[in-house]
């Protein structure tokens, strides 16, 4: 009887819900800017929104709830994006390679009070044997972009709340 009884609350105990002690905290994302000086994308709007888009989404992913009344406030400066070329020849082998290199600076404020401040800095690298990442314009290549803003953007989130 007392193995029955056992077994009856460990089933129980799987099945209600659990008072999770971690609870989702609210932040607000203040305000994305480029601060990027020189190339295509310098002062780029754009560029601005799709990251608060790209932080916003790490923050979620990370149970954080955005509320614009929140007391922390989190700021992201684009501090720098440029395209890193290496090339290589070895007798009749030729590569390219092509880095979209994006650095980002974030700081986490609590009533106004800054609490933290970080600066990651990350790449998307392509190899290529025929094609150009970046044309003869200057233009980057979308995809190497968008790679190189998101883990910046995953890195910062990530860094700017781990404990030290």
């Amino acid at each position: 009887m007392n193995k029955m009884f056992l077994f009856v609350m460990s089933a129980l105990l799987c099945v209600l819900p659990h008072n999770n002690s971690q609870q989702t905290q609210e932040i607000w994302v203040d305000a994305v800017t480029n601060k990027i000086q020189i190339g295509s994308l310098a002062g780029n709007r754009n560029l601005e929104f799709g990251v608060r888009n790209i932080v916003e989404e790490f923050l979620q992913e990370k149970n954080y709830d955005l509320n614009p009344e929140a007391k922390n406030k989190l700021s992201v400066e684009l501090v720098y994006l440029d395209v890193l070329k290496t090339k290589s020849n070895v007798s009749v082998f030729h590569k390219n390679e092509e880095s979209v290199v994006i650095r980002l600076k974030g700081t986490l404020k609590t009533d106004n009070k800054k609490i933290k401040e970080v600066i990651v800095e990350e790449e998307s690298s392509e190899i290529s044997m025929s094609t150009l990442i970046v044309d003869n314009g200057g233009k980057f290549n979308q995809t190497s972009l968008s790679n190189a803003l998101k883990k910046a953007s995953d890195k910062l989130v990530s860094k700017i709340f781990e404990k030290n």
